[in-house]
Order: C-alpha cells, then structure tokens, then sequence
C-alpha cells in the first residue's frame, strides 16, 4: 500500500487529537450526567466535535486515494476509544453511569465515519478532476510556447 506512512501519519493524528480533548475536557463530564440544560448542550457539542474530528480527517485522507477504503472506520475506532476508556476511568464512584456517554461517542463516530468516506469519495472526484484540469493546462502551454530548439541558427 503506496499511503501506508501517510495513513500511520493520519491515525496518530487522531489519536493525538481525541486524547488531548479527553483530557483537557474530562472536567465538563461531570456536568454532563447532572441531566440540566447545560449537561444536555455539552453532550449534545461533544457528540459533534468526535463526529467532525472523524470526518475531517477522513475527508482529507481520501482525497488523494483511488476508490472507496476502510480508513474513516478505522479512525472511528481511534477516535472511539481513548474518550470511551477515559470516561470509566475518571468515573470513580461516581453515581452516574457512563453508559449513554459511550453510546453518543458511537453513534457519533460511526456517523462520522459514514459521512466522512461519502464525503472523501466526493473529494476525491473533485481532486481528479483538477488533477486531470492541471495537466491539460500544463500540456496546453507547453504546446503554445515558442520553440527555441526549433530556429535556424544564423551564421
């Protein structure tokens, strides 16, 4: 596989990513088992922001692929477990259970993932054809310029 180092690259990414999120949020978890409006807001936002941290990254990885992969699945895994791990870890004795915390983390990393490889099929048409629009400009001027190679030389 040609996007092997560039794939690896793309994961650890991720993972950066989701686990300094998990991290320097784990403080707004409590607030959101306490079931006020807030609690709702922050569940709700963080649902979204593991959602678009899975479809932009896929997006962008398979821009410049050919054909449909399984690597927006794979970052919905990375991106699912550091933030699903951390919240029974930090539960403690918490009453609460972390239960419908982990159920928003996959439903919004497996839309995330859907979304993301439809989206990246789309940019990788888009890419293409740019591509493809780049080359017949190149091709085009190289035709158009004047051949110095070509002029009889005077002497």
């Amino acid at each position: 596989m040609d996007n092997l180092p560039r794939f690896f690259f793309y994961l650890s990414g991720i993972l950066i990513v989701t686990v300094a999120f998990t991290l320097f949020t784990s403080e707004l978890l409590v607030l959101i088992n306490n079931g006020t409006a807030l609690g709702t807001i922050l569940f709700f936002v963080f649902g979204l922001i593991y959602m678009n941290i899975v479809v932009i990254t896929s997006r962008r990885f398979m821009r410049r692929l050919d054909g449909p992969t399984i690597a927006p699945y794979l970052f919905a895994i990375i991106t699912f477990l550091p933030p699903s791990v951390w919240v029974y870890l930090y539960q403690g004795g918490a009453n609460a259970s972390p239960l419908l915390y982990v159920m928003m983390l996959l439903i919004a990393c497996g839309t995330g993932a859907y979304f993301g490889h439809r989206l990246g099929i789309k940019a990788q048409i888009q890419f293409q054809d740019d591509l493809k629009k780049h080359f017949e400009q190149e091709e085009r001027l190289r035709s158009d310029s004047p051949q110095t190679n070509n002029k009889p030389t005077e002497n």
